[in-house]
């Protein structure tokens, strides 16, 4: 399916797809080092931007709509993977997002539009109630305007 917003403010800001890969509506998207939108990877602590808001193929050359959070703590409904099913001990756990697809899940759905409970490698969706074992609500942990401070 796609993350939905629940709670929280955000608004709407276009990006440059990415010729590499592709971006679906509803999937959530990070910025490359070249500034093009893709689809996070459970390998690397990117930054989350937002949610997209249209597909968007390798070929395509206009720009992407991004909902981005503009506060803290937006809330987001989310699928879980088809691998392992959510269940109430997950709650305020963080985990990855689905970048390799499970069994049952169709192809592509691992572009960022599903969460995986049982990675928790990057910790980048921290779940907050648990909907029932297909969905949850959370809130994105790696956050593209949060500033990190070395101390």
């Amino acid at each position: 399916m796609a993350l939905k917003r629940v709670s929280g403010k955000t608004k709407t800001m276009y990006f440059e797809g990415d010729t590499a890969r592709e971006v679906r509506n509803g999937g959530a998207v990070v910025l490359t080092d070249s500034g093009t939108c893709v689809p996070p990877r459970n390998d690397s602590t990117d930054r989350f931007l937002g949610v997209a808001m249209r597909n968007d193929t390798t070929t395509d050359s206009s720009l992407v709509p991004v909902e981005v959070p503009v506060e803290l703590a937006v809330e987001w409904e989310a699928d879980v993977d088809s691998d392992a099913g959510a269940a109430d001990s997950d709650v305020l756990q963080a985990c990855s997002f689905d970048t390799t697809g499970g069994g049952s899940v169709l192809a592509g759905d691992s572009c960022g539009m599903r969460i995986d409970v049982s990675d928790v490698t990057q910790q980048q969706f921290l779940i907050t109630r648990r909907i029932s074992a297909t969905k949850v609500i959370g809130v994105i942990v790696n956050n593209a305007f949060v500033e990190d401070y070395d101390t």
